[in-house]
């Protein structure tokens, strides 16, 4: 798997809040924390082995979107479906959808994803991208 991305590092203000904001959509997408520390939390994916690291931020800034730096971070969905089901899932949770369910062809041809912001204020997508599926069977 040269090449694959191995983790994500962010910097949060405060990581048990973050820890608990994560947790149901890690649960939902496969990942199982596996380090915690009072400066640190490390969620693995038990499909992939990648991870994405919280750190605890010395800096109290507030995240500001499409400044330099993070733009957003996407997850795979194997289905249309996965993408109504993490819907459905953030609503229960009232997390703040910035674009709902939809197709996005300016992307490629039945792109399909949904985007939100998590408790930092990053951008997060979960997106079924058919081209994907069709090249790993």
């Amino acid at each position: 798997m040269l090449g694959a991305i191995n983790h994500i590092a962010l910097s949060v203000t405060d990581l048990e809040i973050s820890d608990k904001f994560w947790f149901p959509l890690f649960e939902f997408l496969g990942y199982k924390k596996t380090v915690s520390s009072d400066t640190l939390s490390v969620w693995e994916s038990v499909s992939t082995g990648s991870a994405i690291n919280f750190w605890l931020s010395k800096e109290k800034q507030k995240y500001l979107y499409d400044a330099p730096g993070l733009h957003h971070v996407a997850f795979h969905a194997k289905s249309k479906s996965d993408v109504d089901d993490c819907f459905d899932l953030l609503q229960t949770y009232s997390v703040k959808i910035l674009e709902s369910p939809n197709t996005y062809n300016q992307y490629e041809p039945g792109y399909y994803a949904v985007f939100f912001q998590d408790i930092n204020g990053f951008k997060i997508e979960l997106a079924y991208t058919p081209s994907v599926i069709r090249n790993r069977q």
